[in-house]
């Protein structure tokens, strides 16, 4: 083969370095899409796959319930009840002594300590509910004439409900339902508290069942009843089947077992809201 002539030589250097200029170019570019497809890999995707799926980090959460933290049911504070330690106990019409509205014994008709539930304290006075009528009357006694006790029990009667409810330091520890007042005799509401616990287990066959608790409040409607005042009770029963029923002259019949576990726990003075 014959040798090229001088211009076909430096064609051909010319097309060698051209040649490779496009080889580095290619290598070049070949080495930058290597460095870009390692770096995607390891970032988990491109730009749409990064939006798709953050990372961790990048994630905010759009709604949140803040929990408040655990909390306990306040207790009760426990009722105050004054007996009386005087042979006369005076009640005013204002803790300053200036008027007499009523003297009360120190013994109940039932010969029981007479007990009164204490609403509010000035000083060395006390305001209490008064056993008489009309219900929620309420006066003034010295402090240096009783003796103050707490008393963490209270007893609610629901009429509608036919439902008696015992509680000690705000927690129910006894329900049970009820006979209340019949239309013409209902059961009185307010704010009472036991005045006499009789114990009538020796008979329970009778009216008034196993026991007796005498409360503070009376008829609204009756004011002589079997040789007494009209005062309201909660009591026993020797008819269990009416349970549930309006039918008596006012007082709260429970089932015996009830009343005498009632009794068993619920002391003088313990509160009784009827509503």
């Amino acid at each position: 083969m014959s040798e090229p002539t001088p211009p076909a030589r430096t064609a051909r250097r010319i097309a060698g370095r051209k040649r490779r200029r496009t080889v580095i170019i290619v290598a070049a570019t070949a080495a930058i899409l290597l460095v870009v497809g390692v770096a995607v890999a390891t970032t988990g995707g491109g730009s749409d796959d990064a939006a798709a799926n953050p990372p961790p980090a990048t994630i905010r959460p759009t709604n949140t319930v803040a929990i408040p933290p655990p909390t306990t049911a306040a207790i009760p504070p426990p009722a105050e009840v004054a007996t009386t330690k005087v042979p006369s106990l005076q009640v005013f019409d204002a803790p300053d002594g200036s008027r007499v509205i009523t003297s009360l014994s120190d013994k109940t008709d039932y010969l029981l300590p007479r007990t009164l539930l204490v609403t509010e304290q000035r000083g060395d006075w006390l305001k209490a509910l008064l056993p008489m009528r009309p219900n929620d009357s309420e006066g003034w006694i010295r402090l240096s004439d009783v003796t103050v006790s707490a008393n963490p029990y209270r007893i609610t009667v629901s009429v509608a409900d036919h439902l008696v409810t015992l509680y000690k330091d705000g927690q129910e520890i006894l329900k049970s339902p009820a006979v209340v007042g019949a239309d013409r005799t209902p059961t009185p509401l307010g704010t009472f508290y036991i005045t006499d616990p009789i114990d009538l287990r020796s008979r329970p066959g009778g009216a008034y069942g196993a026991y007796a608790l005498g409360l503070s409040g009376y008829s609204e409607v009756l004011f002589e009843f079997n040789g007494g005042p009209g005062q309201i009770a909660i009591h026993g029963t020797n008819n269990p089947e009416l349970v549930g029923q309006n039918v008596s002259n006012g007082c709260i019949r429970v089932p015996n077992d009830m009343i005498v576990e009632i009794a068993r726990q619920a002391p003088l003075g313990t509160p009784v809201v009827i509503t």
